[in-house]
């Protein structure tokens, strides 16, 4: 009688499940296609042509090139963002910085989600040749309204820096000593960033960001980037933005200076 019990309720679910499965898929079959499309996939980007004025370990005018691309699909978002900095005066180059990453988003909840997360920083006027980094964490959203979004993401990660000035090869052809020496100039790092993004009107938001990177094999190596930014909309597909980015370093490269501040006027495509 229990196996015949259990065997009935079993039954009862499975045909539960596949009339609800039915009925779904019957919604979904009456939907019209082009909103089954929308809702299965979105993208946004921006690209963005700036003048910048640099001051710290340089001090110029220059240009800016800068694009960010989202695509949304189901619970998953994937995010790049690239920018280049280059000014040359007299032919010799004053301002030369590359940034480009990768991100990843998985969705738990409304609120909670996964990350995963790899960067690339070139700034030879700061003193390094290259950062790279892979890191995964997760974020929340903490407020999620139409006018205001408040997200928090932590991430351990794994870093390179600089090898091409700290690695010294007696013998570039032994594939052995390469990974042996980069591998020595690799450590293990902690990633904090909190966003505020506030909605003044339906034209013009205010962007906070601050990000905390810590060197977790020593901890007093630890910098921080300060970002503000006031976006204005002039029509559907254009903006201008004002921005500021303050980005300090507790134990830069031996013989720079520890902070950098970059000011930015820039005129944004929206697509």
């Amino acid at each position: 009688m229990k196996f015949k019990a259990k065997f009935f309720n079993g039954s009862l679910a499975f045909v539960i499940f596949i009339v609800l499965n039915s009925g779904l898929a019957f919604g979904e079959e009456n939907k019209p296609s082009s909103e089954i499309n929308k809702e299965k996939f979105k993208y946004h980007s921006t690209t963005a042509l700036s003048l910048v004025m640099t001051k710290g370990n340089t001090e110029n005018l220059s240009l800016s090139f800068e694009t960010d691309h989202n695509f949304e699909f189901s619970k998953n978002k994937i995010n790049f963002k690239g920018r280049a900095i280059k000014a040359t005066s007299n032919s010799a180059t004053k301002t030369e910085m590359y940034y480009a990453h990768l991100k990843y988003d998985r969705n738990l909840s409304s609120r909670a989600y996964l990350l995963g997360f790899s960067r690339f920083e070139r700034n030879k006027q700061a003193g390094y040749d290259y950062r790279v980094a892979l890191s995964f964490g997760g974020g929340c959203n903490w407020i999620k309204r139409k006018n205001t979004q408040l997200s928090s993401e932590a991430a351990i990660g794994w870093n390179n820096e600089d090898t091409t000035r700290r690695i010294k090869l007696n013998n570039i052809n032994n594939p052995q000593a390469v990974i042996e020496k980069t591998m020595s100039a690799a450590f293990v790092s902690a990633l904090m960033v909190h966003r505020w993004i506030y909605q003044i009107n339906d034209s013009a938001r205010i962007h906070l960001q601050e990000t905390i990177f810590i060197n977790l094999e020593d901890l007093l190596d630890y910098r921080t980037n300060s970002y503000a930014a006031v976006i204005a909309s002039i029509s559907k597909y254009f903006a201008l933005n004002t921005s500021c980015q303050v980005i300090f370093e507790r134990k830069p490269v031996p013989g720079y200076r520890h902070t950098d501040l970059y000011l930015l006027s820039s005129f944004v495509v929206k697509l």
